[in-house]
C-alpha cells in the first residue's frame, strides 16, 4: 500500500508512521511544521522516525533511516502543488490528519482554523479525486456532537449544533467528505476520535494538560462541581482501528462509498478518577478546584463517551486499553521526555 499522510509530525501521525514503517508500507508524510508551542516535540517525533529534522527545507524529500518513509515539509493549503504531487506519485490511500485543534485556537483564530480544517480538507479531497486515490481516510472528533450531545454518542446523533469553530470546522469537513464520496464515487472512511492520549501527545491535549498541571503543582479547575465524564482512548487503539479500516474497508451510506465511525474506549471515566490515576502514576498530589460553572460555557459537554457498536459490527474492531493499564505507559514517557528536555 502506497500512502500519503498529512499531519505526519503530529501525535497520531507519528504513531501511524511507526506502524506503517514496521509493516513495510511505502509512506510519504507531510506536515507544515507550524509552531503552536510544540515545534520541538514535532522535530523530536520526526527524529524518532529516522528523519534528520533539525534543518528541514520546504518541499525537499527526506528519507527515513528506518524504513520506506519519506517526509516533506508541505502545507495542505497549497492546493495546486498537492494535486500535482498526488498525480505524480499515484498514492493508493490518503490519510488526512492535519488540522488546527483546541478550544483556545477556535476562539483566537477562527478564520485560520476554518481555512486549515475545511479548505485544507477540500484541497486533499480534490487531490484524491483528480489523482484517482482508492481510499480517503479523514480524522474527525467527538466535539462535532455539540450542544445536543447525550452520551453514549452515536453516529446517528444530530450533530448540527457545534459549540465552537473547531467543532464546526470538523463537521463541515465531514460533510465535504460525504459530498466527494457521493458525487465522485471516492471511497471515504471517517473516524471520530475520543480524547486520545499516550506517548508523544500534543501539549495542549487534555491528558497532557492534566499531567503537566499535576507534575508542576498547578491548580486544575474542574467545572460542573467536578462531575465531568470523558472517554479516554489510548493511542494504540486508534492506530489499530485505523489499520482495520484501511485493510478491511466497509463503506456504503445512502449510495455512497462512505463510512463514519466513533472510535473510543467506550468506557465513561469520571474526570476526577483520571486525575487521581495521574497522581498515582506521578507520585504527586494534584491541586483541584471545583467550579459550579457549566462546561457548556466553554463549548464542552458534561458527558462524552462513545457508542462503538457500529465499529465493532462493521470492522470487527473494538479498543481494548483501559486507562488504568495504559496511563502508566503515558506517564513513563512524559517523565522521560520532559526530564530530558528540561536538562538541555
Amino acid at each position: 500500500m502506497k500512502i500519503l499522510m498529512t499531519g505526519a509530525a503530529g501525535f497520531i501521525g507519528y504513531h501511524l508512521a511507526q506502524r506503517f514503517i514496521s509493516e513495510g508500507h511505502s509512506i510519504v508524510g507531510i506536515d507544515n511544521l507550524c509552531d503552536r508551542g510544540d515545534l520541538n516535540l514535532k522535530i523530536a517525533r520526526l527524529q524518532q522516525l529516522g528523519i534528520d529534522a533539525e534543518n528541514i527545507q520546504d518541499a525537499v524529500p527526506y528519507q527515513s533511516t528506518q524504513g520506506n518513509f519519506i517526509f516533506l515539509k508541505a502545507d495542505v493549503m497549497a492546493r495546486k502543488a498537492l494535486i500535482a504531487f498526488c498525480k505524480e506519485e499515484q498514492f493508493d490511500t490518503i490519510i488526512h490528519l492535519a488540522a488546527l485543534t483546541g478550544s483556545e485556537m477556535a476562539k483566537e483564530a477562527p478564520t485560520q482554523m476554518f481555512d486549515t480544517n475545511v479548505v485544507g480538507t477540500q484541497n486533499m479531497l480534490e487531490a484524491a479525486r483528480i489523482a484517482g486515490v482508492q481510499h480517503f481516510f479523514f480524522a474527525s472528533s467527538s466535539v462535532v456532537h455539540g450542544a445536543q450531545a447525550k452520551s453514549p454518542l452515536s453516529e446517528q446523533d444530530d450533530v448540527d449544533t457545534p459549540m465552537n469553530m473547531y467543532a464546526g470546522s470538523k463537521r463541515a469537513a465531514e460533510l465535504l467528505c460525504y459530498t466527494y464520496s457521493r458525487a465522485f464515487n471516492l471511497p471515504v472512511t471517517i473516524f471520530r476520535f475520543f480524547t486520545v492520549y499516550g506517548p508523544w501527545a500534543r501539549p495542549d491535549s487534555l491528558p497532557m494538560r492534566i499531567a503537566r498541571d499535576v507534575n508542576e503543582g498547578n491548580t486544575i479547575t474542574i467545572l460542573n462541581n467536578g462531575y465531568l465524564v470523558r472517554d479516554f482512548t489510548y493511542v494504540d487503539d486508534i492506530t489499530d482501528g485505523i489499520l482495520s479500516a484501511l485493510n478491511n474497508p466497509r463503506y456504503a451510506t445512502h449510495g455512497a462509498p462512505y463510512a463514519l465511525y466513533n472510535i473510543g474506549r467506550s468506557k465513561p471515566v469520571p474526570f476526577l478518577s483520571f486525575v487521581q490515576a495521574v497522581e498515582t502514576a506521578l507520585g504527586k498530589m494534584a491541586k483541584v478546584q471545583l467550579d459550579a460553572a457549566s462546561p457548556l460555557t466553554r463549548g464542552e459537554s458534561v458527558e462524552v463517551y462513545a457508542d462503538t457498536t457500529k465499529l465493532e459490527n462493521e470492522l470487527a474492531y473494538s479498543p481494548v486499553w483501559d486507562y488504568e493499564e495504559a496511563l502508566p505507559l503515558f506517564i513513563d514517557w512524559f517523565r522521560s521526555y520532559y526530564s530530558s528536555t528540561s536538562s538541555h
